[in-house]
């Protein structure tokens, strides 16, 4: 969820710090206090083209920093795009900035990391949607509408969904096999020769895993042989030569023999002197031994040098290393029996593509049958959900199309959204007959009924109230209070039967300061609440019966939540 907004020289906005919570958010105050202009700086943050018309007068730069809870189901999606964009993942939270200059510059940031617009979008798409007159609106993008009714379907239609992705996979896969013969017999030829000659040269080379290490073991002990010969020769004659350890040892052990039986301490030391003598005896032998078999010889030197070069040329050309080597040379012998016996193979292929593409379609027809099982239960919905808030002459549908027979991921379905909004008009798409307030009554309608499985964890709804008053005002504010419970949503209304659902109610307000005039906002307290209810039904603060209106509004709005919970 949105979290936090950061506001700096964005039209009457000096400077705004605004804290948002869970739950409902309800912008209040004037008009021309301000309100759209946050909803801009929230639009600029998430990707909308900045205009240098935006930056505060007297400004050369005018900036916005959001602050994005993603501990939520979110987060999966959110770190594998950063991760994919390079970006680390801060631990549950996400931090964007934007920065739009006088000459027209424009600097987007994720957690600190210069992106494009483009990315920018990418990843604050599923993160906010905004309804009102703006361009952030899953509404007005056909291609979302049948990943909204999916989700709405649940868990057996993604499941067969899946099914039939898991077909076109496999598919996709045969017909690639497919394609990709040659453009001619000699193209073919010269590919045969190619992979013989390389089978060759690896089968040749005789190579086995973990031959180069022996090899480089071995060069290392001929390439010190002098020091290895010297070493052993003068150890060996230190121990067993004329005079050498060995003896002296033996003297003193002799020596001590004579009175090992006259007491434990003496007999100990006795043994420790034996047991020492065998020791250091036994390792002269081993000099003695390595000495004599150790042998040094150029031509092995020569031939292991040889054998490391061959080694170190076939990695370098075939993989980086043996094993690699090795399973390049059993993929070259699988592509060579495929193009020896591609008549054959490809018969076989042929038979598959068919038995897949008769599956697929199958799996198809399932899916579609679903899909427009689901599409009767979310039209039926929002079309109840639509008459509760004002639009009763509306007419929601789901339309499904075929265009082109096409094979493609997650069926042959396009789904687009249509609406009929007064009686006798025909259905059109959505996006070219809804106005901003209708839209995002319709959005809201949607985001009832389908609460549960959108995955969209802030909503903004700018102007719902447009054309509403009276009983269906109140169901507005019904809807977005049963939508925040598990959303975050903010709504910018002028209808004191909206406001009285928030669960945090921010006041937007104007006033000078010097020759400037600037922008402010502060949560309001009980009482004031009451008082600007009273204000956007156009009575004074002190006004009893409207502050009493006031009251009973914010106490019926309780009471429903209260009950919804």
């Amino acid at each position: 969820m949105l979290s936090r907004l950061i506001i700096n020289n964005i039209a009457l906005i000096e400077q705004l710090d605004i804290e948002l919570a869970p739950g409902l958010n309800v912008l209040t105050g004037e008009t021309g206090a301000g309100k759209s202009i946050i909803i801009d700086s929230v639009n600029l943050v998430l990707g909308d083209r900045g205009s240098r018309e935006l930056i505060s007068h007297g400004s050369q730069k005018a900036r916005v920093e959001a602050f994005f809870d993603i501990s939520g189901p979110e987060r999966a999606a959110v770190e594998k795009q950063l991760s994919e964009l390079g970006i680390e993942a801060e631990e549950g939270e996400l931090i964007i900035v934007r920065e739009i200059t006088a000459s027209g510059k424009s600097l987007c940031r994720l957690n600190g990391e210069i992106v494009t617009l483009a990315a920018l979008r990418a990843v604050t798409d599923s993160l906010v949607d905004v309804h009102g007159q703006h361009e952030h609106q899953s509404l007005l993008e056909p291609k979302k509408h049948i990943g909204i009714l999916d989700a709405f379907g649940g868990a057996a239609l993604i499941a067969q969904r899946e099914k039939v992705n898991s077909v076109y996979d496999a598919l996709k896969k045969v017909v690639g096999r497919l394609n990709s013969g040659f453009v001619s017999a000699e193209e073919r030829e010269r590919r045969l020769d190619i992979l013989a000659y390389q089978i060759r040269e690896v089968e040749k080379a005789g190579l086995s895993v973990g031959e180069e290490e022996a090899i480089e073991e071995e060069l290392r002990l001929l390439s010190n042989a002098e020091k290895i010969s010297n070493a052993l020769e003068g150890g060996s004659e230190l121990l067993s030569g004329d005079a050498g350890a060995l003896e002296k040892l033996r003297s003193a052990a002799d020596a001590v023999a004579d009175i090992a039986g006259l007491s434990e301490q003496y007999g100990e030391l006795c043994s420790r002197l034996d047991s020492a003598y065998y020791e250091l005896e036994d390792a002269a032998y081993q000099l003695r031994d390595l000495g004599g078999s150790f042998e040094y010889s150029p031509e092995r030197l020569n031939e292991l040098e040889h054998r490391l070069d061959l080694i170190t040329s076939l990695k370098r050309k075939y993989g980086g290393s043996v094993e690699a080597v090795l399973a390049f040379k059993d993929k070259a012998q699988a592509e060579l029996d495929e193009l020896t016996g591609a008549d054959e193979l490809r018969a076989l292929l042929m038979a598959e593509k068919e038995q897949l593409l008769n599956a697929y379609r199958g799996e198809c027809e399932k899916l579609t049958a679903l899909r427009v099982e689901t599409a009767e239960t979310l039209k039926n919905g929002v079309n109840g959900e639509l008459c509760q808030l004002g639009m009763e002459k509306a007419v929601f549908d789901v339309a499904f199309r075929t265009p082109d027979g096409a094979l493609r991921r997650n069926g042959l379905d396009e789904v687009e959204f249509m609406l009929s909004a007064n009686s006798g008009e025909p259905l059109r798409p959505l996006s070219k007959v809804a106005s901003g307030g209708e839209l995002s009554r319709i959005m809201l309608a949607i985001k009832t009924v389908c609460a549960a499985s959108d995955g969209t964890p802030t909503l903004i709804f700018d102007e719902v109230d447009t054309g509403i008053s009276g009983r269906t005002a109140v169901k507005v504010g019904e809807r977005m209070s049963l939508v925040s419970r598990r959303k975050q949503v903010l709504s910018v209304t002028h209808l004191p039967q909206i406001a009285a659902f928030a669960d945090c109610h921010l006041l937007v307000e104007k006033h000078t300061e010097g020759e400037k005039t600037v922008t402010s906002l502060r949560p309001l307290a009980a009482q004031e609440r009451k008082e600007e209810l009273a204000r956007i039904m156009g009575a004074g603060s002190e006004a009893v019966s409207a502050l009493s209106y006031a009251g009973e509004l914010i106490a019926s709005a309780d009471a429903f939540k209260k009950a919804s919970a």
